[in-house]
């Protein structure tokens, strides 16, 4: 078999004459006479299933480069040809196909990470959802005081923070210390349209007001999410108006879960999401979204010194908003799972009557209290104060102040009936108090209702 040189210049051809042609014998093994191939010829004869012969380094760049210009071109069909010139392949050989390298991943826009061109489109389709929520409330007329400046406008105070779409239907969801006491409320849609509020319901215990806006622009719902399946260190994106600046965009992680936080009635909020995403004055009631884009909480505070963020914010767990706000759009308010008792502070309870417990201060006529025989605290003519019954155990769980109190009440639902272990306090003649007795009671949950 006569192996097919490539063509070349005349000034190469000169060189290649003094290369015999190339035999090869029976066995594949090439048998050559004349100068030298290089290592690199004999490299590329290789890939032919050929032992080539050494030429002079001055004589070799022509051969080499038009070898190489062959051999590279198509090696997969040269080396297959190859073995069929020599005999390596036989009729009964399946055909080889080379493996296709993966094409290289197209650089994203702008030379941006997936990440980021992720935050990029979460922001840009939430944004449109996403108000501005400004209150004014009544103050003190100016000419009660000192002579102010002419600026001063007597009557009105401002206050801003946001919300998001809830629905189509208009309704808007913010927290309750936005709009608290507002006189009058707006709200500025994502395309910068103003319109004119009213509250629909509230739930201070929650800290959640639902508004209503009325346009003929329809409005997009932000997608929800669910609180309960969410784990810590997955990403959180907060859009709000913190210092009245409009539609920001901050970023961040879960940082935890399950957290209790004080409300602004007294009573805890439970399953608080925290999340290292910068939270400001002015972010509360904004949404805290997932990487999808969808709502896993409001905004409400962040744990602070300086009244700025400082990489632990807040979130009311979008699982709760949602029980709150489908009872407000069904009837205006929420109804609260309540034993029918006002507690004293925990504070006064501990250090200044120095017992671990809950103080009740009054009940409520007709409440599952009422009707259980719970005492209240009272004042005698003497002015000696007659303490109520002390609260230390709630269905079999210890009850150190009103925060036991509340988590021992969670998951129940009005109707049902809780046992209360109950206390009664008495001077012990030297200016303490202890425990005179105790006794068991049955207390039928009520509903409370959270109204403006």
């Amino acid at each position: 078999t006569r192996c097919v040189r490539p063509s070349l210049s005349d000034e190469a051809a000169a060189k290649q004459a003094a290369v015999e042609k190339i035999d090869c014998d029976s066995t594949g093994r090439a048998r050559a006479a004349g100068p030298e191939f290089s290592r690199e010829a004999a490299w590329l004869g290789r890939c032919v299933g050929l032992a080539l012969p050494r030429l002079a380094l001055r004589e070799e760049s022509a051969l080499l480069i038009a070898m190489q210009s062959r051999l590279f071109a198509s090696r997969r069909q040269i080396v297959a040809s190859a073995g069929s010139a020599l005999g390596t392949a036989s009729s009964s050989a399946a055909a080889t196909t080379a493996t296709p390298m993966p094409a290289p991943a197209p650089l994203p826009d702008d030379g941006l990470s997936a990440e980021e061109l992720r935050a990029i489109k979460v922001f840009q389709d939430s944004c449109d959802s996403v108000v501005f929520v400004t209150r004014a409330v009544a103050s003190a007329p100016a000419w009660l005081g000192a002579p102010t400046s002419l600026f001063d406008q007597p009557g009105t105070a401002a206050g801003s923070g946001s919300g998001f779409v809830w629905d189509e239907h208009g309704h808007i969801v913010t927290n309750h210390h936005v709009v608290k006491g507002a006189t009058e409320l707006t709200v500025t849609t994502g395309s910068q349209e103003v319109l004119t509020a009213s509250v629909v319901g509230i739930d201070a215990d929650r800290d959640i007001a639902v508004l209503r806006v009325h346009t003929k622009t329809p409005l997009r719902a932000l997608p929800l999410g669910s609180s309960g399946t969410l784990r810590v260190g997955q990403r959180t994106l907060a859009i709000g108006c913190p210092f009245g600046l409009d539609f920001t965009l901050t970023t961040g992680v879960v940082s935890g879960l399950g957290r209790d936080m004080l409300g602004r009635t007294g009573r805890p909020i439970t399953g608080c999401i925290q999340t290292d995403a910068a939270l400001n004055p002015g972010s509360s009631g904004g949404p805290l979204l997932d990487s999808s884009g969808r709502v896993i909480g409001v905004n409400t505070a962040i744990m602070t010194t300086s009244g700025s963020s400082a990489g632990v914010g807040m979130s009311i767990p979008v699982d709760a908003v949602r029980l709150a706000v489908d009872q407000i759009i069904a009837r205006g308010f929420v109804l609260h799972p309540s034993i029918g008792v006002r507690m004293a502070p925990d504070h006064f309870v501990q250090h200044q009557l120095g017992v671990r417990g809950v103080l009740v201060v009054e009940v409520q006529p007709g409440s599952g209290a009422d009707h259980a025989g719970l005492r209240r605290t009272s004042h005698l003519r003497n002015g000696r104060i007659v303490l109520g019954d002390l609260i230390v155990t709630l269905n079999g769980k210890e009850v150190k102040n009103s925060l036991d109190l509340f988590k021992a009440m969670d998951g129940a639902q009005i109707g049902d009936a809780v046992e209360l272990e109950l206390a009664t306090l008495a001077d012990d003649g030297a200016g303490k108090l202890r425990e005179k007795s105790r006794r068991k009671a049955t207390v039928k949950i009520n509903g409370l209702a959270s109204k403006l």
